[in-house]
């Protein structure tokens, strides 16, 4: 047979003996006449090379994987909080931002909760009318959410008088790391509440006043290394001169929506 490339003849084999090039097989197994150079055997047609293709993620699917993320990290962050809240807050700044806003919102939505499925259980009212969970639960929380805020922006004031060099998200991430113990005390009686045990409002008294210590102690892991400035025990009375300001405001307010809910379905 011949090789089609350097016209060399030879008795058989699959390789020319001269250049090298491989000879082409034919359908019943034995070499033919035709050779195949060796850079050319190796294809791969369209259709191959777009089945190998990367598959790219769906922009729903990176939501997902986003969620997933902020969930997983979130998790982690409540329970160094749970587990060792002076330390693990005193190590929390502005990278902690999104997580001590979780927190607040937690926080400001359980109250909220507890009230709603408490009008929810009574048997005078649970089976008479429907309850409108934004007038009960979204309203409430928005404002307590706006007061808890505000008392975050006066612990900030508060620091930045001391001297303190901070940005108001470390101030805000801090914040939220010390009340997740209360919102833990929150979320335990929420769950409480629902299996009916009496204990719950135990956990609802200890979570609702968490909210004032958490401003003591949030100032003076700023300023407890910066002795110029505005003393710390000024600090606090001054947050808690605003506390007191936002509660007769906001407090107004609230009982407000509550008085409009109830009457809107309490003919009495």
């Amino acid at each position: 047979m011949q090789c089609v490339k350097c016209q060399h003849e030879q008795q058989g084999g699959k390789f020319c003996v001269k250049c090298g090039s491989r000879f082409e097989m034919e359908i019943g197994g034995e070499p033919g006449a035709a050779a195949v150079p060796a850079e050319t055997v190796p294809y791969t047609s369209q259709s191959q090379q777009a089945s190998y293709q990367p598959v790219q993620p769906q922009p729903s699917s990176q939501h997902v994987e986003t969620a997933k993320n902020v969930s997983k990290m979130y998790v982690n962050f409540f329970l160094k909080g749970l587990k060792n809240p002076t330390n693990s807050s005193q190590a929390v700044f502005g990278d902690q931002f999104v997580n001590g806003l979780i927190t607040m919102v937690l926080y400001a939505i359980s109250i909220p909760l507890m009230i709603y499925f408490a009008l929810k259980g009574l048997p005078m009212l649970g089976g008479m009318v429907e309850f409108s969970f934004s007038d009960v639960v979204v309203k409430p929380a928005f404002y307590y959410l706006l007061f808890i805020a505000v008392i975050a922006i006066t612990c900030f004031a508060a620091i930045r008088l001391g001297k303190s060099v901070v940005t108001f998200k470390d101030v805000f991430a801090r914040f939220g790391s010390f009340l997740v113990v209360p919102t833990g005390f929150l979320i335990v009686a929420l769950i409480l509440s629902l299996l009916g045990v009496e204990l719950s409002f135990l956990f609802l008294a200890f979570g609702f006043l968490g909210l004032f210590l958490v401003v003591p102690f949030t100032i003076y892991s700023f300023k407890k290394d910066v002795p110029s400035g505005l003393d710390g025990v000024y600090g606090t009375f001054l947050t808690y001169l605003v506390i007191i300001l936002l509660i007769v405001l906001i407090g107004d307010v609230l009982l407000g929506q509550l008085e409009e809910a109830m009457s809107s379905f309490i003919p009495f």
